[in-house]
């Protein structure tokens, strides 16, 4: 399961263009395994190392099962990565359903608790975000429609979880053999501070290297900034930090991205590990 990719499916036209891009995903870091789910009942429960993560899903996840399997099974037809299909491995009467949750990645649209109609740019359900806080993989949220990607965009801010973030895409990047890019708004944070965190990391001599890009501003606000990324770039970020009350809060970095970029994108939990990395 660490070297696979989880996918729950939705059985429509959505749901459809979320497997092409977990597909592609896959094919492109070579060797992750696509596990597709297809839920029989709307609640499943992940294990995240040790705790138990409840996943609420909106119906359309369960509507149409009788055709389910063969569209996956269509699309998987033209998408050259291995894939099957995973069940759960605890199901007692009257329990939910329970998946492993050793995953290298897990693929997550913007919401899965509410109607598809909810998605667009600037939207991430309730859902989602606890996934990330819960995860200790890397939450894949694909783009709107079917995308391909030639790059990776990482976005690093100076801090520890930023460090991570940074980790995940080096090892995207050299799985998929394209290039990488570090962007950073030098915002109350200078390069000396970042150098040092990237050190503290053990990455700063990677991203030194003569193949990764690493552009910070010191001027113009993000939003304005994110111009400069590729439209053809997958984007890798860090959630954020914690907020008084010590729970986990999405980064104003983050919500920008998220709300301004149509990129397919990576979110990288305080749980998250890296993925191939032993």
């Amino acid at each position: 399961m660490g070297n696979s990719m989880l996918h729950v499916f939705r059985n429509t036209p959505l749901g459809r263009e979320n497997l092409m891009q977990s597909a592609y995903f896959c094919k492109k870091t070579d060797d992750l395994r696509l596990e597709v789910y297809i839920p029989q009942r709307p609640q499943f429960t992940l294990d995240l190392g040790g705790d138990l993560f409840a996943v609420q899903l909106d119906t359309s996840y369960t509507r149409f099962p009788k055709t389910a399997e063969t569209h996956v099974a269509e699309v998987m037809k033209s998408a050259p990565c291995s894939f099957g299909f995973v069940g759960p491995h605890k199901h007692d009467v009257g329990t939910m359903p329970h998946l492993p949750g050793e995953w290298a990645v897990m693929a997550c649209p913007r919401v899965v608790s509410e109607q598809s109609s909810r998605i667009g740019l600037g939207h991430l359900g309730p859902k989602v975000r606890g996934l990330v806080k819960s995860a200790t993989f890397p939450v894949f949220i694909p783009a709107l429609a079917y995308k391909e990607w030639n790059s990776v965009t990482a976005f690093f801010g100076g801090s520890d979880l930023g460090a991570l973030a940074v980790k995940v895409a080096l090892a995207f990047s050299k799985k998929a053999n394209v290039p990488v890019s570090l962007h950073t708004q030098l915002d109350g944070i200078t390069r000396d501070k970042c150098e040092t965190s990237l050190a503290s990391a053990g990455i700063l001599d990677d991203v030194k290297g003569k193949d990764i890009s690493w552009r910070l501003y010191d001027t113009g606000e993000l939003a304005e900034n994110l111009y400069d990324v590729p439209h053809d770039s997958l984007v890798v970020v860090g959630a954020a930090g914690y907020n008084v009350i010590t729970e986990l809060v999405f980064g104003s970095t983050l919500e920008v991205i998220q709300s301004t970029l149509p990129n397919p994108l990576v979110v990288v939990g305080p749980r998250c590990k890296t993925p191939w990395e032993k």
